[in-house]
């Protein structure tokens, strides 16, 4: 059995999964809501308290991982320490408190094995698939199973937040602020009209559950249409208690991040003509082990 931590600018996430005739089979998964990204200062740097909390958290990680059994464990960053000025003095304290040797992952790289890890799991002739973080937001445009461009952006659902948000939600003036910045930032890239996206990160996997409750699906469908997305977005970010409460009984871990990250997808689907988002069980971590091991 093999496993994955991957640290993000918002969850940190242990994945274990054995491998059975070449097949990566998820056997359980823990997560926690770090919230790294609030831990960056005005100098762009992790405080001593972030790096703290990270440590924490690893070595919680690890006692599961001994009462487990691993053949092998793997440790990987993504935004979270990619993005900060103070990088190497955080790789060497999580090294010395905890044994633990941590990969920082490139945008490019992470872009590469969201790719990887999605169209091991799911079949499409073209589009883009797209990983909102935390931290960052990595979007690969594809043609069948050949990547034509993958790229990174530094928005994502808690960072959006941090720097534009007061309050819990956001206001329309605050709305519109995020809605320029990453129309800005996706103005950058060189994609062109996609009718569809495969959908990574939790932005996508809580954008998935608050659809299915709202339009009355099963659980078990992940296909959204972006019409259809739009039009549950503007019921939910209405300010009526209803939104909250479908927010809180839904995704009540990203009470703060879901409209940010929301804004972020609905800014992609709005620039590529996207029709649906199907989204992905797979991505940055089971890419990097189906890298590692396959």
């Amino acid at each position: 059995m093999y496993g994955v931590v991957d640290i993000g600018s918002n969850t940190m996430r242990l994945s274990c999964y054995r491998v059975v005739d070449r097949r990566l089979i998820p056997v359980f998964h823990k997560k926690n809501m770090a919230g790294l990204a609030g831990y960056v200062d005005d100098k762009n740097c992790l405080s001593g308290r972030g790096i703290k909390r990270a440590v924490e958290i690893l070595e919680d990680f690890k006692n599961i991982v001994m009462c487990v059994g691993l053949d092998k464990l793997y440790v990987i960053a993504t935004a979270s320490l990619r993005n900060v000025e103070n990088t190497e003095e955080i790789l060497e304290e999580i090294l010395e408190s905890t044994g633990i040797l941590v990969q920082v992952l490139s945008g490019r790289e992470e872009a590469m094995y969201d790719f990887k890890g999605v169209s091991y799991c799911m079949e499409a002739d073209s589009g883009i698939v797209v990983d909102i973080g935390g931290g960052s937001t990595e979007l690969v445009e594809f043609q069948g199973e050949k990547i034509d461009k993958a790229s990174s952006v530094a928005m994502g659902s808690l960072n959006m937040f941090t720097r534009f948000v007061d309050d819990l939600l956001p206001t329309q003036k605050e709305e519109k602020e995020i809605r320029e910045y990453v129309g800005e930032e996706l103005s950058r890239l060189d994609i062109g009209k996609q009718k569809l996206v495969l959908g990574v990160g939790g932005t996508n996997r809580g954008c998935l559950k608050l659809y299915n409750d709202f339009y009355k699906l099963n659980s078990q469908n992940v296909e959204m249409e972006c019409e259809k997305i739009r039009a549950m977005f503007e019921k939910i970010r209405s300010g009526k208690k209803g939104g909250m409460t479908r927010i809180l009984k839904i995704v009540p871990d990203r009470v703060h991040t879901m409209i940010p990250g929301m804004i972020i997808l609905d800014e992609i689907n709005r620039r590529y003509k996207c029709k649906k988002v199907q989204v992905s069980a797979f991505g940055v971590r089971e890419g990097y082990l189906i890298e590692q091991l396959l």
